[in-house]
């Protein structure tokens, strides 16, 4: 069996090239694609080690806030308290934000586990 389905190879080709043109084809595709892949990784790999300096960043910045922000609650309320009340009510009212910040996350969790439909192969 032989055929000539490229213009530019003058000789008929039997089915065992075609087989062997194929595989050639098919690893040169898979080749590629799998140096697409890796690039793609570096390039999503750079991305997110550049948003990962970023938040490590913005979470100092945001304890750095938030304890000036204690501080400053503190002297507040030290105008009209002893220095040791404001104090205690400053880390309440942290606690209490703590508290309701955990208390949405547990729901937020149970919510999206509820949401969330997991297929199993037998």
């Amino acid at each position: 069996m032989s055929a000539s389905l490229s213009p530019d190879r003058p000789d008929p080709l039997t089915f065992s090239q075609l087989v062997r043109d194929l595989i050639t084809k098919v690893g040169e595709l898979m080749t590629t694609q799998i140096a697409l892949t890796k690039a793609e990784l570096k390039a999503e790999s750079q991305k997110l080690l550049i948003a990962a300096v970023f938040g490590v960043v913005a979470l100092l910045a945001g304890f750095t806030g938030l304890l000036l922000g204690g501080f400053s609650i503190i002297l507040l309320l030290s105008q009209w308290l002893n220095v040791v009340w404001a104090s205690l009510i400053t880390t309440g009212l942290y606690l209490l934000v703590t508290g309701l910040l955990v208390m949405g996350m547990i729901l937020e969790l149970r919510k999206s586990s509820e949401r969330m439909q997991v297929e199993t192969q037998a």
